[in-house]
């Protein structure tokens, strides 16, 4: 289950979100590549403006309309067995997109499929991989509706950075909820351009570049 802070917290954000964005929560996870074991801390995002919306909509603990950076590391260090991130990243890509699946799952969302996987470069130069997932999202037996789902779409980026690696992405609503569509501002094209921002501004650090 995702950790609820208090403190909105948006340091990691690029500015262009960062005013209208809260941190919702976070998750941590294991998994192994190679020979090391990597730990990942995925910090959750929602809208402000929206939150108590979507909190209504469904038992899921991960918000409908949502963005995540998750911040990686790596025992033993990959420097530490003569690894390079960049050189790894065919394999650590779809591991960390596993894991986080594990994640989101846990959390209530349903991963169906994953429906796109491309090469994409961050201004840095660096290349990494971009995951599209055809995801749905449960909704409360409380509403006033005959569908059980909503359908939605995650983007996870990863990509090397100097002895780790980033990844960041989100996840948004393709349909509207039963109700007040306005309430959470149903709009797939806009929430792909933010979440497209926050893969190429985020550092791994957690500080927008």
């Amino acid at each position: 289950m995702i950790v609820a802070y208090g403190p909105a917290m948006t340091s990691a954000l690029p500015e262009s979100v960062a005013g209208t964005w809260q941190r919702a929560g976070t998750r941590q996870g294991e998994t192994s590549v190679l020979i090391a074991s990597i730990t990942a801390e995925t910090t959750v995002y929602e809208p402000v403006e929206s939150a108590a919306a979507l909190a209504e909509l469904g038992p899921a603990d991960i918000p409908l309309r949502s963005l995540f950076t998750v911040e990686t590391s790596f025992s033993p260090s990959l420097s530490t067995v003569g690894v390079s991130p960049a050189s790894a990243l065919s394999k650590a890509a779809p591991k960390a997109k596993d894991q986080f699946v594990e994640t989101v799952e846990d959390d209530g969302l349903v991963v169906e499929d994953t429906r796109e996987e491309h090469a994409f470069e961050r201004p840095d130069g660096s290349e990494g991989r971009w995951f599209v997932l055809d995801v749905a999202y449960p909704l409360s037996s409380d509403l006033e509706t005959d569908r059980d789902r909503l359908a939605a779409e995650t983007n996870v980026a990863i990509w090397p950075t100097d002895d780790a690696y980033g990844m960041a992405g989100g996840t948004l609503p393709l349909e509207a909820p039963p109700g007040d569509a306005d309430a959470l501002g149903v709009d797939p094209e806009r929430d792909r351009e933010t979440i497209a921002e926050l893969i190429r501004t985020v550092d791994p650090d957690g500080a927008s570049e």
